[in-house]
């Protein structure tokens, strides 16, 4: 673990970083990215948690099917984490996959969270695509 990561995951940061951070309530900061693979259901699931062990973020849990995946982000210099819901659903051709994200409750907002929530979704997506 690099002395950046040790940093961003230390109780220091955990315990002032809203301190440290300007907060704006006001801005919603949802955001998400959808797209379709040419895959069965579970075999997505299986290629989303694996991608997201391989990138650092923590699964925190599952639905029963495993078609619908709650995801915290890594924290990294640029972001804290972010709350992230992956939901997959079969069409015909495969599966579709929603990808959502939005600030973890009780961490710093910034005005432009919306278009980096948005724009880090639409890479995830982008990662999901190319590992399934």
């Amino acid at each position: 673990m690099s002395r950046l990561d040790k940093f961003l995951n230390s109780t220091f940061i955990d315990q002032y970083g809203a301190a440290l951070a300007p907060s704006f309530d006001f801005v919603d900061t949802s955001a998400g990215a959808e797209i379709d693979v040419p895959r069965d259901p579970q075999s997505v699931s299986s290629a989303v948690q694996k991608l997201c062990a391989d990138l650092g973020h923590a699964v925190a849990g599952t639905s029963e099917d495993q078609l619908e995946i709650a995801v915290i982000t890594k924290k990294t210099l640029m972001s804290w984490e972010n709350a992230t819901g992956i939901v997959i659903t079969p069409t015909p051709q495969g599966s579709h996959v929603a990808v959502f994200m939005q600030n973890m409750p009780g961490r710093p907002k910034a005005l432009l969270d919306g278009k980096k929530n948005k724009k880090m979704a639409q890479k995830l997506a982008d990662q999901i695509k190319a590992a399934v």
